[in-house]
């Protein structure tokens, strides 16, 4: 929405730039342009219907965790459930507006921060880059204000090769990968190659994300939403 708003004012006055020192004015050129912000509406229209069926899930024989994830324009609170129990919320939020307009216009993973709720503790999964002109991304995670651990996107020629997505994690000093393909949604969460958790569609047509662990550790849960977040929500 807001690189549509920026074109439109960039063409409108480009626009009116020609007009005052060519004196040429093209009323289709005009009304061109101006289709711009009526695009830009529709589309938050729509996200807004969309956000409003996130606010409004409730999983159908799914046991185990999941959450509604179908738009990324608005930044609002998405339950999360277990079964049929809501059990806290996913949400992605910029710590400055700046960042959000950069975000919508360079793509969904830039400035990527979460706030995931699971029962009464709350995880923030706080953005950084220690090296501006690298791809690699960083994030410290909190829990209830209390750093616990922190993840880093492994970009290199590798798994550039081996067509996979991957993020590295450390909680409380133990190490995970998280790691997918592009061309699958599938996610899984491994510590010393032993499988704990996944996360993937509940079909190849829903936007429903079902993550499953193997034994009750929300840190798990919070990596596979980050993963799920950063690599296939673009």
């Amino acid at each position: 929405m807001i690189e549509l708003n920026l074109l439109f004012v960039l063409f409108l006055l480009t626009a009116l730039a020609r007009y005052i020192v060519f004196d040429a004015f093209e009323p289709l050129m005009f009304a061109m342009i101006f289709l711009l912000p009526v695009a830009s509406l529709i589309i938050f229209m729509i996200s807004k219907r969309l956000a409003d069926k996130e606010r409004s899930y409730q999983p159908k024989g799914i046991e185990e965790w999941s959450f509604y994830n179908i738009q990324k324009s608005l930044m609002i609170q998405k339950p999360l459930f277990k079964g049929k129990e809501q059990r806290g919320s996913v949400k992605r939020y910029f710590p400055q507006k700046w960042k959000y307009a950069l975000g919508d216009i360079f793509g969904f993973n830039w400035y990527l921060s979460l706030e995931i709720q699971i029962d009464e503790d709350i995880y923030d999964v706080h953005w950084y880059r220690e090296k501006w002109f690298t791809q690699q991304d960083q994030w410290a995670i909190y829990k209830n204000g209390e750093q616990i651990g922190e993840a880093r996107t492994l970009l290199n020629l590798k798994n550039a090769l081996k067509l996979k997505e991957v993020i590295q994690f450390s909680f409380y000093d133990k190490s995970y990968i998280s790691s997918a393909t592009p061309v699958t949604t599938n996610i899984s969460l491994t510590h010393d190659e032993k499988v704990l958790g996944t996360l993937k569609r509940n079909h190849i047509i829903s936007n429903v994300q079902v993550v499953d662990v193997k034994e009750y550790q929300p840190e798990y849960i919070v990596a596979l939403i980050v993963h799920s977040y950063y690599f296939k929500n673009k």
